[in-house]
């Protein structure tokens, strides 16, 4: 029984000491992990000559992701996240619901957080706040065999251009710190964006895109 009351109150003083300086004023942050952007989809009709109702989806997608942090103060931070390049599916909706699979897109997300974070620079949690300019850069657009079928039947292939947009983008995170130099890093951001495919065919396509992206990383001081 002694030996349980020690190791509790050996783990007790762990959890609950402070982490020395873990992010204060001028310190450096870098992380790497994971992130998923999911679209929040919301499709126009293509226009003329197409099926009324004719829409598209856009799927999910996850990559190696990361960032680096600059503490201004110890509350306030300049946060750039980095990652691969997404890959997007692009899917037949409404009217070409049956078609499956109709084209890709890459996407990078250019960003630029300014972020508030809260309690002392030496706490184990520290949630955060953040409102970011994001550039949201479209890129190797594909288009696929169904597009060209329902869209240009026996002529050349079909492609799509995605237009790239600025956009704002707030975010909620927190941080828990592992030890004076480790920390584990959670987030979750939703940017507001719409933008238009462009078809070699002479048609459009406006959608709402507002994805969602979350992730987590492992990151460190320096």
């Amino acid at each position: 029984m002694k030996q349980v009351i020690s190791t509790i109150a050996t783990l007790s003083a762990i959890v609950l000491t402070p982490i020395a300086s873990a992010q204060s004023a001028g310190t450096w942050l870098g992380r790497v992990g994971a992130t998923t952007i999911a679209p929040q989809v919301s499709s126009g009709d293509m226009t003329a000559p197409s099926f009324p109702g004719t829409k598209s989806d856009v799927s999910s997608a996850s990559q190696v992701s990361g960032g680096i942090t600059y503490m201004y103060t110890d509350n306030f931070s300049v946060d750039v996240p980095v990652a691969l390049p997404f890959t997007h599916k692009l899917i037949g909706a409404g009217a070409m619901a049956g078609a499956g699979q109709i084209g890709e897109v890459q996407a990078l997300p250019l960003t630029v957080f300014f972020q508030y974070r809260f309690m002392e620079a030496d706490s184990q949690f520290r949630p955060y706040v953040g409102l970011g300019a994001t550039y949201a850069y479209f890129f190797n657009e594909k288009g696929g065999a169904a597009l060209t079928a329902m869209t240009n039947p026996g002529g050349p292939a079909t492609t799509i251009k995605v237009d790239s947009k600025f956009t704002v983008t707030p975010q909620i995170g927190l941080t828990y710190a592992i030890s004076d130099k480790l920390f584990v890093d959670v987030f979750y951001s939703k940017s507001m964006l719409k933008t238009r495919n462009t078809f070699s065919t002479g048609q459009t396509l406006d959608i709402t895109l507002d994805p969602a992206s979350y992730g987590i990383t492992i990151g460190t001081k320096f």
